[in-house]
């Protein structure tokens, strides 16, 4: 088999935490690295946590020194949504490993050129670390064959009433990526949404034996138990393990190719990603935005989940 290999830049997070597992279940994948930056938690947390996911799911890779700030804003994080050291309380074991000597922008370019132009990149935070790498390497938008980001939203925000929250975190870092001229695959809040679950979907899914059954089970019914009774919504969209699901089954989705770019200046929308769905600026797409995922599909990607975890 040829493996896809890639690199996933993340802010772990629960949700972050179930998109991990799925790429570590998939066969096809070769992970080169896990880089965390700072977003759903503090740089501090969401580093350990890198490190910590990486040994538990069993993926030997690097994990990059990645950054600690957005590029121009003030660091603003989400702990009160991911709880107690942005996993919901959980407490993984001491990490085996260390960080790589290298930073997460130079880990990115190095893999990208060891893999000639093969490289994915799937990020799941704030995009610090990937502005930073294409600043540093102007040659690296080259190297990358394809982008998939959780990123913005064609409609309403999650963070202000326009933006989406990893957006938002680093609005320039974004407008960097978007401005890139790398093939992206934006899948935002409101494609994301047609792959919500309901109460008795997460436990179908999610409460199974297994040797990573404890987190996953503990991390998935934090954010259902957030989203029903904290928020009161009809069930779960777990956004970064949609999109990991969507980058891996690119079968299961529809895309609209279309000109986005992202506000960074304003005082009421910065972070808005301003899609030209209907093409009436008559600018050429550079983003191909998720309309919609194929629901079943995922379902099946996260049961085969659970499956490749009972199994070991």
């Amino acid at each position: 088999m040829n493996k896809r290999p890639v690199v996933i830049d993340c802010d772990p997070g629960v949700d972050d935490t179930l998109a991990l597992c799925l790429a570590a279940s998939r066969p096809e994948l070769d992970i080169r690295a896990i880089n965390p930056v700072a977003g759903n938690v503090g740089y501090e947390s969401t580093s350990q946590n890198a490190l910590r996911l990486a040994d538990l799911i069993g993926v030997d890779c690097r994990v990059g020194r990645g950054a600690e700030e957005p590029l121009l804003a003030p660091c603003r994080t989400a702990g009160s949504i991911h709880g107690q050291g942005g996993l919901g309380g959980y407490q993984l074991p001491a990490a085996a490993r260390d960080f790589d000597p290298d930073y997460a922008w130079d880990v990115l370019y190095q893999e990208a050129v060891r893999a000639g132009g093969e490289l994915e990149l799937v990020t799941l935070g704030p995009l610090t670390n990937v502005a930073i790498a294409l600043k540093r390497y102007p040659d690296l938008k080259g190297l990358i064959k394809k982008i998939t980001m959780m990123a913005g939203t064609a409609g309403q925000g999650n963070t202000n009433v326009y933006a989406e929250f990893n957006v938002w975190v680093d609005p320039h870092a974004c407008d960097i990526v978007f401005r890139s001229g790398i093939p992206i695959a934006m899948c935002g809040l409101d494609g994301n949404d047609s792959c919500r679950l309901d109460t008795r979907e997460m436990a179908e899914i999610f409460d199974r034996p297994g040797r990573l059954s404890a987190v996953i089970s503990h991390v998935a019914h934090f954010i259902h138990q957030r989203n029903t009774e904290q928020w009161h919504l009809p069930g779960s969209t777990i956004n970064d393990l949609v999109t990991m699901a969507c980058f891996i089954e690119p079968s299961m989705t529809v895309y609209e190719p279309c000109y986005t770019v992202c506000e960074t200046r304003s005082t009421i929308s910065a972070g808005q990603t301003l899609v030209d769905l209907y093409h009436v600026s008559g600018k050429e797409p550079n983003v191909d935005v998720l309309l919609r995922a194929d629901k079943e599909r995922y379902k099946e990607l996260l049961h085969g989940m659970m499956d490749f975890y009972a199994a070991q």
